[in-house]
């Protein structure tokens, strides 16, 4: 299969990651931020904001996210952790951006899909700061749950230090990014954790090329699968822009540059 995008260490996938995955080679560890199924930017509060509150309802135009009803995107994770766990190598591990609390108990039902296909392993809370959206409780974390594939882990760099919450500042995605955008500096702290230099870096719902950029930059290899054309071209175009450092270079003071992607 012909990569849409390619460079040393890092290929581009046009299409449907179930499509893909099956001519993959194994990976060390998946980190992505699929559809949560709760329709951000197609009529949730996301995307209503501005009318909800009285504000200017112009600078929050919708943005829908494919796949991203309930259903539709409850089918896609289970097909997507059907192939993962074959693609995974022993001990490697599945990161994946969920939702936090409510309105509807998602995160619930993936940690279930995520124990059944692979082996649950942690619920990371992530703490964004400050006041999300909502109307009663306002959504001020998210989850980054994650599954390990048999045991000894893979990679484990994170000590015995290593706490389930992680306080890293939110970014509010500009028109130009991904209408869910995550900081890097979240996908630099998962990817250091849970991987080596050199190993290879797979994420089937890349959006503008969040995790793939982050593997870039921390000296990883990385695979990176989008759906929307618009996206998988900034992503590329992101892509192309960041060197990789040298695989014996640290790479903490680029944590800080959370909001470049």
């Amino acid at each position: 299969m012909k990569p849409y995008y390619s460079e040393p260490g890092i290929e581009i996938y046009a299409g449907d990651a179930r499509h893909i995955m099956p001519h993959l080679p194994p990976v060390d560890l998946i980190v992505t931020d699929p559809p949560y199924g709760l329709d951000y930017n197609n009529g949730d509060l996301a995307s209503q904001w501005e009318k909800c509150f009285g504000g200017d309802v112009s600078r929050m135009n919708p943005r829908p996210i494919a796949n991203d009803g309930e259903g539709e995107a409850m089918q896609l994770f289970e097909d997507f952790l059907s192939l993962a766990s074959g693609k995974l190598l022993k001990g490697g591990c599945c990161c994946c951006c969920c939702g936090g609390g409510g309105p509807k108990p998602l995160f619930a039902k993936w940690t279930l899909l995520m124990d059944k296909y692979i082996g649950f392993k942690q619920a990371v809370v992530w703490d964004k700061g400050g006041l999300g959206m909502g109307i009663h409780y306002r959504r001020n974390y998210e989850f980054v749950l994650i599954a390990q594939k048999g045991a000894p882990a893979r990679v484990w760099n994170g000590g015995n230090t290593t706490p389930n919450v992680w306080r890293i500042p939110k970014i509010i995605p500009r028109e130009d990014q991904h209408p869910t955008e995550k900081p890097l500096a979240l996908a630099i702290k998962i990817i250091e954790i849970h991987s080596n230099p050199g190993d290879m870096i797979l994420d089937p719902f890349m959006g503008k090329g969040w995790a793939v950029i982050a593997a870039k930059m921390t000296g990883r290899r990385a695979i990176g699968i989008e759906w929307e054309r618009e996206h998988l071209e900034s992503a590329v175009a992101k892509i192309r822009n960041f060197e990789v450092l040298p695989l014996n270079q640290p790479s903490h003071e680029k944590q800080e540059q959370g909001e470049l992607c």
